[in-house]
């Protein structure tokens, strides 16, 4: 089976075999470039061991997590980076068929301190034995994910781990072949998680123009998570310093979505149980509503994902990933939301516009 098909200015034209691209010209070969065709859209901050914040006392359930992968794949979501749960279930999907699952990198169980998060969720440790946990954690995902700060009653957002500590635990990540991803909501975090060499700032709803210079000089990404952030602000009465500091992180990103992508910083979509699994393009229309250019949003939930990972999709030997539009994208981010047609790993996920021949159903293509 081979198809032509247009992914942005460039026209492909690529075989599937095994589930990945080749470049074997024999068979029969199904013209797609009437379509506008991505490699698939990607959420940067999911959690698929929960359906919403609620169930944060529950551990992962593996029957349950490939129903949430479902959701994600028929909605064209086929790369996934889990950023963590209060277990390692997750990463159990890595044993299942790429065609079964979207291409998914992930945390095991998140790091905080000492009463620094949900109580009995995460590995709770000082910063003395923060590098020792990182060494122990299950990085088989390409994952450490920690948290910066938590609010506490009566003290408003409070800082986990001091520099010199996020530091060493990001050297101790980086020999292990890990990336590290930090929660941060709070005003000082940000700048030294930054400096200390994390890889994806989570949230980071006070960055400033320096650490996005620098973040931004070695590639790193940010994570914006908006509607669950929105969420979590309408939680809290007007007037508390919850709501105060999470307003005005909000209000921050007016200008640092901008900057950010002047800088360099891959900004990436992530839904983090603010949005249901697979509506990562609704993430997309928050991040241009709150001053992200039009292209650069598009691209956060896509091409700027695959990108990040070293992903080169539409290649020979990657996976066999199609993702069809009726039109552009990038000029009508609404589109995101309405893909017609999908293809995971050489499986055919869904077919609305019946452009595929068959076999259908699921089969390989």
């Amino acid at each position: 089976m081979r198809f032509a098909f247009r992914s942005g200015v460039q026209e492909r034209e690529l075989g599937v075999s095994n589930g990945v691209w080749t470049e074997d010209n024999d068979g029969p070969l199904t013209d797609l470039r009437r379509f506008w065709a991505l490699p698939g859209l990607a959420d940067c901050h999911a959690h698929l061991a929960a359906d919403s914040l609620v169930t944060v006392d529950v551990g992962g359930e593996i029957e349950a997590i490939k129903r949430r992968v479902f959701a994600q794949l028929e909605r064209g979501v086929f790369l996934i980076i889990d950023k963590g749960w209060r277990d390692d279930v997750v990463l159990r999907l890595l044993d299942e068929p790429p065609a079964d699952r979207p291409h998914l990198e992930a945390a095991a169980r998140i790091i905080t301190g000492v009463h620094g998060y949900f109580p009995g969720f995460a590995v709770e440790v000082d910063d003395d034995d923060l590098p020792k946990a990182v060494a122990e954690a299950n990085t088989r995902g390409g994952w450490v994910k920690l948290v910066g700060d938590w609010p506490q009653k009566g003290r408003g957002p409070v800082i986990n781990f001091g520099e010199g500590a996020l530091s060493r635990a990001c050297e101790v990540a980086h020999a292990a072949g890990a990336k590290v991803a930090i929660h941060t909501m709070a005003p000082e975090t940000p700048s030294m998680a930054v400096r200390a060499g994390v890889d994806s700032i989570e949230h980071g709803l006070y960055l400033t123009p320096e650490d996005l210079t620098v973040l931004g000089k070695r590639g790193g990404a940010w994570v914006p998570t908006i509607a669950n952030t929105e969420d979590i602000l309408a939680a809290f009465s007007t007037g508390s310093t919850a709501a105060r500091v999470l307003g005005q992180g909000l209000e921050n990103l007016r200008e640092s979505l901008p900057l950010a992508a002047e800088t360099g910083v891959t900004v990436l979509a992530g839904t983090d149980l603010g949005l249901r699994h697979g509506e990562v393009a609704a993430e997309v229309l928050r991040l241009h509503s709150r001053g992200l250019r039009r292209e650069a949003a598009a691209e956060s939930a896509g091409p700027a994902a695959y990108a990040y990972l070293g992903l080169n999709p539409f290649t020979a030997e990657s996976d066999a990933d199609l993702l069809l539009f009726d039109t552009d994208p990038t000029a009508n981010l609404t589109v995101l939301a309405s893909p017609v047609a999908g293809l995971r790993a050489g499986r055919i996920i869904f077919d609305r516009a019946s452009v595929f021949p068959s076999p259908k159903g699921g089969e390989s293509a």
